[in-house]
């Protein structure tokens, strides 16, 4: 057991680096919406208010203080908190940060106004892919998602965006789309999202209290990421359909929904997205 323990360290260790120093370039992206309706003979909007995204790396313990330390050199949320800075306007600040957890996860809290990705996250799906071919890939894929999915409860709560369905739906369409708008990198990044939820679906276990959950389940969410993707764009991944990752009688809808959703977003965004007259 300790031979394993050391074992899975080092290589741990070795996907750290790898993904601290390609961390700026995986989730800094371009993260604004593609879709910016125009509004004509609007009336001048107010002086911005004050919100700003600040980047923060909470301590952390021995075993993760050097991948604490790559990716505050690599500016990981610094360059994230920074574009974001430039597309939109918050009335209040929102913080993005890394930190330790209960559970390998991301969340948001409402009352501080706090995204966190933890530690164990990056700990737990590098031991899951240290051997996978497309172990970058899928760890970049799935932290990115996972960043811009509570970035998403953080707008949709701070901006008082509406949502008539359930919150995590909304949370990750707009996950889908900001990865959706990087181009060929950001598709690399969503499908690595959506092998997560593939991956989990295979190993969770379906109970009668899992339909209380208020996330969709994996296999709900592989479907939607796909169907997205395909329908921004039909030509481009045609084998979603010809390899049937994507079913056939859901890909013929998959570009009037995409399309939809894209318009939806950039009319509930525009209002705050930072202009020459909302300079802050």
């Amino acid at each position: 057991m300790q031979d394993d323990r050391g074992s899975r360290k080092t290589s741990r260790r070795r996907w750290w680096g790898r993904l601290t120093t390609r961390a700026p370039a995986l989730v800094a992206l371009g993260l604004g919406l593609a879709c910016r309706p125009e509004s004509e003979g609007a009336p001048p909007p107010p002086p911005p208010p004050p919100g700003r995204f600040i980047a923060s790396y909470g301590p952390a313990e021995p075993e993760f203080e050097d991948f604490r330390a790559g990716l505050q050199a690599n500016r990981f949320l610094d360059t994230v908190a920074a574009r974001l800075n430039g597309d939109y306007v918050l009335p209040a600040n929102i913080t993005l940060a890394t930190g330790h957890c209960d559970d390998p996860n991301a969340s948001y809290e409402p009352t501080t106004r706090r995204v966190t990705l933890c530690y164990e996250l990056f700990s737990y799906l590098s031991d899951q892919f240290a051997h996978e071919q497309m172990g970058p890939e899928l760890i970049g894929g799935t932290l990115v998602f996972a960043l811009a999915h509570e970035l998403a409860h953080a707008l949709i709560d701070v901006l008082q965006i509406p949502t008539t369905g359930r919150e995590e739906d909304a949370a990750d369409q707009l996950a889908t789309l900001l990865l959706l708008n990087q181009g060929t990198a950001g598709d690399t990044l969503a499908f690595g999202a959506v092998a997560w939820f593939a991956e989990n679906a295979q190993s969770r276990t379906v109970d009668t209290l899992s339909f209380a959950d208020d996330h969709a389940f994996d296999l709900q969410r592989f479907y939607n990421v796909m169907c997205w993707v395909y329908g921004r764009d039909p030509t481009r991944y045609p084998d979603l359909v010809s390899e049937e990752w994507l079913p056939a009688h859901r890909a013929s809808r998959c570009q009037t929904e995409y399309a939809r959703i894209a318009e939806n977003w950039g009319r509930l965004l525009l209002p705050h997205r930072r202009t020459p007259d909302r300079e802050g």
